[in-house]
């Protein structure tokens, strides 16, 4: 694949090498890398045979996909990648507005859909989608009259397996919609050189095989689904997809499945702990765990150890445009804990990526001092669909070199590790002070002995915070006990109002906790 950066060129050599070996497990559904690449290859055929020829200037192909966690939504993106599109991610958990705004955005070429995503088809949804509309679900064909216009992937003749389309390094290889300030979702557009930089980085790091069996647990909409399938599918593994609706059964799906490689979001380790799912010995077959996308306690690292004893486990940390991941940290003891907080160190940056601690200049500051992390290197994203203003604020050039500006506060130790301490935007202004959030987040958890919890600013008075309340994340709890623990901890500025117990706390797409959705709890108490 000299001087080809297709994503699905991995699929294709692997279908030609090992055709037989599985790539992805889907409930009952089975692919081989021969399968899954025939499925893959046939889309990529519908696609090219409905663009036709292409001139040089046209604009960029984007292939929207409207899917769930399933097999057909694996074969979409490698379809779309196949085909030499950039694919573009769309949650089926949004509302229809913000979904109508993100498909104006893009100006597809095309749009996959699996069995879920066939669901939301509504009519306005159908008015703004693209004229190409290919149906790659795992159920059978949809009545032809039932859904005009919508192409059914199965029932087309098999095509021949050509190489995947040339893709050069700076071409698009995905556009991934995050939360704007604005309210309005921006898509962050990796290229396929900034993504094939991270496959060859975290492949060094994790040291992923063929005989590898590894879980994905991402929604298609959240970037970590890429790790999920084109790291798996680089190294031959095989990608066994966990139903959403199976999440909190995670341990006994992985036990079935003989799982060796786990890659998750810290909240689902500390959920399943919680339903007493996590127990010694629970994982004998992992030998790989990653963990990112937001702190991960001591406490849950320590549980985890108990209950997959063969694994190595990492902490990983990147934000979406710096392409899934760019620090990571292998946990030995003793554990490399984050001064002053029980969460662990994010470690050091991946070959090809640099990192900073950050005055409001951009200029480096002294280790021990918090500041703004700051990230350059391969795998930056060319920047936000259509907002050159807000590329430009969010990757400035300093002393010569392109950066982003990560919005999370972190400090460097002496020993050159990195540690994240949450995001400056999760600061809030009360009486004066300026409180971090995760912050108080870190000592509720060591005073509740509970790791899934929140803090939220409210009331909001006018878009100002006037008080903080505590979510913790268990059935009940020792309110005078966590409330005493809490005072002995933070001072009194930094005191909620009131600690609320929920057995389960809401989880956004990526699998945090969702503060927006706690604060609506708030509000829908006054009305």
């Amino acid at each position: 694949m000299t001087g080809n950066f297709n994503l699905a060129c991995d699929v294709h050599r692997r279908a030609t090498e090992s055709a037989d070996a599985p790539a992805v497990v889907y409930r009952d559904i089975a692919l081989s890398y021969g399968e899954l690449a025939a499925r893959a290859g046939r889309l990529a055929a519908c696609l090219h045979a409905a663009w036709g020829e292409r001139d040089d200037g046209a604009a960029p192909l984007r292939v929207g996909i409207l899917a769930s966690r399933s097999a057909g939504a694996c074969v979409a993106a490698l379809g779309a990648c196949w085909a030499g599109a950039a694919y573009v991610p769309f949650g089926l958990k949004q509302p229809e507005e913000r979904l109508l705004d993100m498909l104006a955005q893009c100006r597809l070429s095309a749009l996959i859909v699996d069995d879920d995503g066939l669901k939301l088809l509504g009519e306005r949804v159908l008015a703004a989608c693209p004229r190409l509309i290919v149906h790659a679900g795992d159920a059978a064909a949809v009545p032809a009259d039932s859904r005009p216009g919508i192409i059914e992937l199965m029932s087309l003749p098999p095509a021949p397996l050509p190489a995947p389309a040339a893709v050069a390094a700076g071409d698009i290889a995905y556009i991934i919609f995050t939360s704007g300030s604005t309210g309005t979702p921006k898509g962050v557009m990796v290229s396929a050189g900034a993504f094939r930089h991270y496959l060859k980085a975290v492949g060094a790091t994790l040291g992923m095989t063929a005989d590898d069996r590894v879980l994905g647990v991402s929604e298609l909409s959240f970037d970590v689904s890429a790790h999920n399938m084109f790291a798996t599918w680089e190294a031959g593994a095989a990608l066994h997809v966990l139903p959403a609706s199976a999440t909190m059964n995670a341990v006994k799906f992985a036990r079935m499945a003989g799982l060796t490689v786990w890659n998750s979001a810290p909240s689902l380790a500390i959920m399943l702990r919680q339903v007493k799912a996590l127990t010694p010995g629970c994982l004998p077959d992992l030998r790989v765990t990653a963990f990112g996308g937001e702190q991960l306690p001591a406490s849950t690292v320590a549980a985890w150890r108990e209950a997959a004893t063969g694994s190595a486990v990492f902490n990983v940390y990147g934000p979406t445009e710096a392409t899934v991941g760019c620090l990571a940290q292998k946990l030995d003891e003793p554990l490399p804990l984050t001064p002053g907080r029980d969460v662990l160190a994010i470690g050091t940056p991946f070959p090809g990526s640099e990192a900073r601690v950050a005055g409001s200049d951009g200029q480096p500051l002294p280790d021990g001092v918090p500041g703004e992390l700051l990230i350059a290197g391969e795998q930056l994203a060319a920047g936000y669909l259509d907002a050159p203003e807000l590329t430009a604020a969010r990757f400035p050039v300093i002393g010569g070199k392109r950066w982003y500006r990560t919005g999370d506060l972190a400090l460097r130790d002496r020993g050159g590790r990195f540690h994240c301490l949450g995001r400056i935007d999760n600061q809030v202004k009360i009486l004066g002070y300026r409180i971090e959030l995760d912050d108080i987040d870190a000592h509720l958890r060591v005073a509740s002995g509970v790791d899934l919890v929140s803090a939220v600013a409210w009331p909001l008075v006018q878009g100002a915070a006037h008080g903080i309340v505590a979510f913790v994340g268990a059935a009940a709890i020792d309110l005078k006990q966590v409330i005493g623990a809490l005072k002995a901890r933070i001072p009194s500025y930094m005191m909620p109002s009131r600690v609320i117990a929920m057995q389960e706390l809401p989880l956004n797409a990526s699998g945090k906790v969702d503060r927006q959705a706690l604060r609506q709890l708030l509000a829908d108490e006054i009305t």
